[in-house]
């Protein structure tokens, strides 16, 4: 009873504390109809739009560089978990190009070329390597720049008995990620080795926080812990187009060109 009551007081103090520590406001200047968004450990905000450019900002809103994409045409994700070295996903080429901090271009990778010919998203991992979602094969595994195979799960139609309709990939404490619109969110370890799902179907976007997820449901804010596995409105309503990302502690989503913060914890 005394462990009922501190979890529902701790699911109470994250609730108000998302809605009251919510909205603090960043407009983007040089950007419209934003494709993809992600920012990294250091608040540096990175978007591409359709005009097929890829913009670096700084954590206060300065435009710091810019590239263009067109060669690789749309970007579908962008990954910074490196601060150093970026990792963008063309999901329409099926590649993987890579840059340094400033955009330099540092290299690509065709997925095609070894043969994984439909991948729905991908992230780095925590060594500097890739995780691929290939709908193809049905699995999740993890491979190097040269496109060869680190770690892979068993076939996820087997395993799980469902479709795939996976977007996004991740890694949170020591533990790896999928969400899936038509599911939810299914959890693997570092090895690729599945755990579990977090049932919720519908979602459009994801993100963790120490001990559950933000997510994008119906066009509202959710909060769905992890030990409870009930999710929870924060009567937040976001655009059909919802971006997510985490860094200092905070969540950040993106609507249209402005970024709105909330502590995350």
């Amino acid at each position: 009873m005394e462990k009922t009551l501190r979890y529902i007081l701790i699911i109470i103090n994250i609730v108000v504390g998302v809605q009251l520590s919510a909205q603090d406001t960043l407009t983007l200047t040089d950007v419209k109809d934003v494709t993809s968004f992600e920012m990294d450990l250091k608040g540096n905000i990175f978007v591409a739009d359709q005009s097929l450019t890829l913009f670096k900002y700084s954590s206060e809103g300065k435009l710091l560089t810019n590239v263009s994409i067109k060669s690789y045409g749309p970007l579908t994700s962008i990954d910074c978990s490196n601060p150093f070295e970026i990792y963008t996903f063309h999901k329409d080429q099926n590649i993987i190009v890579f840059y340094d901090n400033m955009l330099n271009l540092r290299g690509e990778l065709r997925l095609n070329d070894y043969f994984y010919n439909n991948v729905s998203c991908i992230a780095r991992s925590f060594d500097n390597q890739i995780w691929v979602m290939d709908l193809s094969q049905f699995k999740l595994i993890k491979i190097n720049k040269k496109g060869e195979v680190l770690a892979e799960s068993p076939y996820l139609n087997n395993v799980l008995g469902n479709d795939l309709n996976t977007f996004k990939i991740w890694e949170f404490g020591n533990m790896v990620y999928v969400a899936d619109s038509l599911v939810g969110i299914y959890e693997f370890d570092m090895y690729a080795t599945y755990n579990s799902t977090y049932y919720l179907s519908g979602i459009s976007e994801a993100e963790s926080y120490p001990g559950g997820f933000y997510l994008s449901f119906k066009n509202s804010l959710m909060l769905y812990p992890m030990l409870s596995r009930n999710p929870i409105d924060l009567f937040v309503k976001l655009s059909e187009s919802t971006f997510f990302s985490s860094a200092n502690r905070k969540l950040y989503y993106l609507n249209q060109n402005k970024i709105i913060s909330y502590l995350s914890e």
